[in-house]
């Protein structure tokens, strides 16, 4: 039995347009996860998921520069919310973003990189223009060539690395496991000053005994 009823995904060739391969996994993922609950917006390729205060939205992007046959460009963008804030927020009560859960200390040699990827190997580097040691979870990958394997990969990297932080958003020890031991990108993200950011304040209203203002530097 095929892996999908999806006919692109099932019979594309090197002559088959990327923006096709592209909207086709959309789709498929957006079926996957309808079964479980969330929204699934074609036109915006996007997933939403709401539960209690916390909203995540999951958008999938590609880029111009795809070559037919070879590469089709797969990135997976996340953003939480607090529903609650975004009724007084100027900034929709937007918590963070990618660099906000993505990037994580490795070690105290700032120019060590590892890179774990969706599928295929982790690629450990030293990077001479670094200031910073992360492990880097990539969100990007290559979908031309995707099989039932890649597909589940996919789908893992979005059920492990990113669904599970609606509910751990809402726990304290969620939280202290987000600003514990994060990496000046992740902190740039969580404080408002890189980006803009309704974390503090949430954080200050929902766990006041967490001093968030002090464990991010401010």
């Amino acid at each position: 039995m095929d892996w999908t009823d999806n006919k692109t995904l099932l019979e594309y060739s090197k002559r088959t347009p990327c923006k096709e391969i592209f909207q086709a996994v959309c789709d498929e993922l957006g079926k996957h996860y309808q079964a479980k609950g969330f929204k699934y917006s074609r036109s915006q390729k996007k997933l939403t998921l709401e539960k209690d205060d916390i909203k995540l939205e999951i958008s999938f992007w590609s880029t111009k520069s795809n070559t037919p046959g070879k590469s089709v460009s797969f990135e997976i963008l996340p953003s939480f919310y607090s529903k609650q804030l975004a009724k007084t927020s100027n900034i929709n009560g937007i918590l963070f973003g990618h660099t906000g859960l993505f990037y994580y200390k490795y070690t105290d040699n700032p120019k060590q990189i590892l890179v774990k990827q969706i599928f295929g190997d982790e690629l450990e580097r030293i990077d001479e223009y670094s200031n910073e040691s992360n492990i880097i979870e990539n969100h990007y990958c290559n979908i031309y060539g995707i099989d039932k394997e890649k597909f589940d990969a996919i789908v893992k990297f979005i059920d492990d690395k990113i669904v599970p932080w609606v509910s751990k958003l809402a726990t304290n020890e969620g939280i202290l496991e987000l600003i514990i031991n994060a990496c000046p990108t992740r902190i740039g993200s969580l404080n408002g000053k890189g980006t803009n950011s309704d974390f503090v304040k949430y954080v200050q209203l929902n766990f006041p005994d967490i001093d968030i203002e002090k464990k991010l530097g401010l």
